[in-house]
């Protein structure tokens, strides 16, 4: 049984999320393969029993290379008989008030747009580094700085990760299931 994990990263947050469920998928004899869509060949989806696939959001919008992998392979993914699950990474998705309209604006609404269909879709937080090691750039800091002044315990000047772990296991497990009932 083998699944495919797509992801759409740009500084890293989303990237460690595909990991960690790939290492979850493992602990229950699932083999995963890990595409970053920005760098890595797109396999025959056929192939595999089932689809995750997320984006990080950046001032509310996916990857371009997300956009552009499901525009391009959405017939494909739509095709797939096995469990899709899709997932965004946002910081906004951490803070309570603002969860429900990050996960239906960022998922469902843009799923729509594309003409996508999947089993289920989730926001989790993301991660805000704002720290002197950041890899990105001082504009995209002080934007980040900005938008973290709405987000609980912001730190301006640190690694802010609201990356619920147990959400986001809770969720890989609920694709084990359904692909053990497929």
């Amino acid at each position: 049984m083998k699944v495919i994990i797509a992801y759409g990263t740009r500084y890293g947050a989303t990237q460690g999320v595909a990991e960690r469920m790939s290492e979850w998928l493992h602990e229950d004899n699932i083999d995963s393969d890990i595409i970053n869509v920005k760098k890595d060949s797109w396999p025959e989806l056929s192939l595999y029993k089932g689809l995750i696939f997320g984006s990080g959001i950046k001032i509310g919008q996916w990857t371009k290379e997300m956009k552009n992998f499901v525009k391009k392979n959405k017939e494909e993914i739509n095709a797939l008989k096995g469990p899709k699950v899709f997932f965004v990474c946002s910081g906004y998705a951490a803070i309570p008030e603002r969860y429900q309209e990050i996960k239906e604006e960022y998922c469902k609404k843009v799923l729509g747009d594309f003409g996508v269909t999947v089993d289920t879709y989730e926001a989790f937080g993301g991660v805000m580094n704002v720290s002197s090691d950041s890899p990105i750039g001082w504009l995209d800091k002080k934007i980040l700085k900005v938008a973290g002044k709405d987000t609980p315990n912001f730190d301006p000047d640190g690694v802010n990760d609201s990356r619920d772990w147990d959400k986001i296991k809770k969720f890989t497990q609920e694709f084990i299931q359904r692909i053990k009932k497929d």
